[in-house]
């Protein structure tokens, strides 16, 4: 492995999104990461989807790079093989219902926590969109005339795993000081709630209930999905020189900006319905590729609502080199890890490992190398 944390040694253990994210967020950057399995495999190995080497294609997203190691840690020997695996390790993400890793782990381990609603209440079992449902995260999501909307990808189990990577490495740094361990309690549920971001915080000054907005924003105008004459955009007109370039460079209408419904954003916000009976028709008059070629030469954010496959095969995907190829990815096709180091190569990503690969090996190593 290449990378930042080329060196450093990770053991993840427990199941789920948020703990496979995590032990990845570590192994894209070069960590000898081990992933310990139960008997028969991670569950993520059964789920639906097309599969790859033996694996379904979100088992190699979410494990790519790392080696497998099953243990029975309900038996007394595969709990002593895992005792002797963090006695060698620098961290640990540990989502068993347990928390195993403290319980056998050395003083120096450093110890993520990864539980539905923290250590302090039991871990029933959940899903992320139950998760979302409870944090006041769902409620946000979708437009003000239809039920509330989960998130498309998992975001409450992402943000949980980079939260954990985050603060491991914030307490493997500190460690360096005075060799000290850490536990670090990562709740899901926490992390939904983190995630309703300015919402949440508005409640609490002004007590009043957030609402749904769809595509648009209680904050700007105009924003949001539009219809032009053979396809959606997006546009995002926010502030004053944004509207100015806005009227002057995309639609040239400069007049607008003497109209006192529209002179501020205040204005613009409050008389959205105004706004939008002269933009709606005005977008359907020109096609989709017109609007964005305007939007970019004329200083006005927006763009494409893009397919995967758009998406994929953009020049911004291809020419910052996002998408690895079946060939560079082992045997399976990728996206590479959005970090950049200036002097510091990060490898291309690997396949997920088989059952129970490449795991014993690192165990002899990392004991040999202690």
């Amino acid at each position: 492995m290449t990378g930042p944390l080329e060196g450093l040694r990770i053991v993840e253990i427990g199941e789920g999104p948020a703990v496979a994210f995590a032990g990845r967020n570590f192994s894209d950057l070069g960590a000898e990461v081990v992933k310990v399995e139960v008997p028969g495999g991670d569950a993520i190995r059964q789920w639906p989807g097309p599969n790859i080497l033996g694996a379904p294609g979100i088992f190699h997203a979410l494990n790519r790079g790392k080696a497998s190691l099953v243990l029975d840690i309900s038996k007394t020997a595969g709990k002593e093989t895992l005792r002797e695996l963090l006695a060698v390790a620098d961290g640990c993400i540990d989502g068993t219902d347990i928390g195993i890793a403290r319980q056998i782990g050395p003083a120096s381990l450093v110890v993520a926590r990864i539980t539905p609603y923290g250590e302090d209440f039991e871990s029933p079992e959940h899903h992320e969109a139950t998760l979302q449902a409870e944090s006041g995260f769902l409620a946000i999501n979708g437009r003000p005339d239809f039920a509330p909307v989960r998130t498309g990808l998992p975001m409450i189990a992402q943000g949980a795993g980079a939260s954990a990577a985050h603060a491991m490495l914030a307490s493997l740094i500190a460690r360096e000081d005075d060799g000290a361990g850490e536990d670090i309690d990562i709740a899901l549920y926490d992390q939904g709630v983190v995630l309703s971001y300015h919402y949440a915080t508005q409640y609490l000054v002004n007590g009043v209930r957030p609402t749904r907005f769809g595509n648009n924003s209680p904050a700007a105008a105009p924003l949001g999905v539009f219809q032009a004459a053979d396809g959606e955009f997006q546009l995002t007109v926010a502030g004053e020189r944004v509207w100015k370039r806005f009227i002057e460079n995309m639609i040239e209408m400069p007049e607008l900006a003497e109209d006192p419904r529209f002179v501020t954003n205040s204005d613009r916000v409050s008389n959205q319905s105004a706004l939008l009976a002269i933009l709606v028709p005005l977008f359907k008059s020109r096609s989709r590729d017109e609007w964005i070629q305007k939007m970019k030469s004329g200083g006005v954010p927006g763009g494409p609502i893009r397919d995967i496959n758009e998406a994929i095969s953009a020049k911004e995907s291809t020419q910052r080199g996002l998408i690895v190829s079946q060939k560079q990815g082992g045997g399976v096709p990728s996206i590479r890890n959005p970090l950049r180091f200036r002097d510091t190569p990060i490898g291309d990503p690997t396949p997920a490992p088989g059952l129970n690969t490449g795991g014993p090996n690192m165990l002899d190593l990392w004991k040999y190398n202690q």
